[in-house]
């Protein structure tokens, strides 16, 4: 009856994954400007996993993290690794009441079991690079084609006038410089995110440079 496990001493309903859907579906659009939302990919999961037929997790290993060679990229890593070589995430004293060990810290990837398509994925910083080096080759890793040139443009490159991000990457901000996530000197072309549990990796296409931050909460 309660399937889905959040952290090690807690499992939920899986009727909580219905209940966030449901609220995503019925919720009223509000007026059009900018907001920072884990909601569009948490919809964006849904539709990957309609048209490619299989869970999110089962095709991202099919179609990168398998052929690209990444041994250490997973969502629910205690499947895959054991918890001594997983680093602790976040202390969260608000809900789980316990250090996260092999969870994930984000609430709504975790009351969807773990897997979702604004957070829950594991990695190390030697394997996000090369994600992202991927990216930056115009979708090309090792001599084979995963994404198309067009697609990492789109992704990477400023898309609406109410903001200074791509398709989920961060920009920089070329109207307020003083609030920019990025330094003055930091080209237009960057591209990255940083995550709220402690992480981050950004691209440098002028300088051909990938930077990844790995650390916990």
């Amino acid at each position: 009856d309660y399937p889905l496990q959040i952290s090690e001493k807690l499992w939920i309903s899986k009727a909580f994954n219905d209940t966030i859907m449901n609220t995503i579906i019925e919720a009223k659009l509000g007026d059009k400007r900018y907001r920072y939302s884990c909601v569009g990919f948490i919809v964006l999961q849904k539709l990957a996993e309609k048209l490619s037929g299989i869970p999110l997790d089962d095709y991202l290993m099919k179609e990168f993290y398998n052929p690209m060679g990444l041994q250490h990229t997973a969502f629910l890593p205690l499947r895959y690794f054991q918890k001594k070589e997983i680093v602790p995430s976040a202390k969260d004293d608000f809900l789980r009441k316990t250090t996260l060990h092999g969870f994930v810290h984000d609430e709504a990837a975790a009351f969807q079991g773990g897997i979702s398509g604004n957070a829950g994925l594991f990695s190390t910083a030697r394997e996000v690079a090369a994600i992202h080096q991927m990216v930056l080759d115009g979708g090309e890793y090792n001599g084979r084609r995963y994404l198309s040139k067009e697609t990492c443009h789109v992704f990477t490159t400023d898309k609406s006038r109410l903001s200074h991000r791509g398709v989920g990457y961060h920009k920089p901000d070329r109207k307020n410089p003083g609030r920019s996530a990025c330094s003055s000197s930091t080209p237009w072309s960057a591209f990255g995110h940083t995550g709220f549990t402690g992480t981050g990796a950004w691209v440098d296409p002028d300088h051909k440079i990938v930077y990844v931050f790995v650390s916990n909460r």
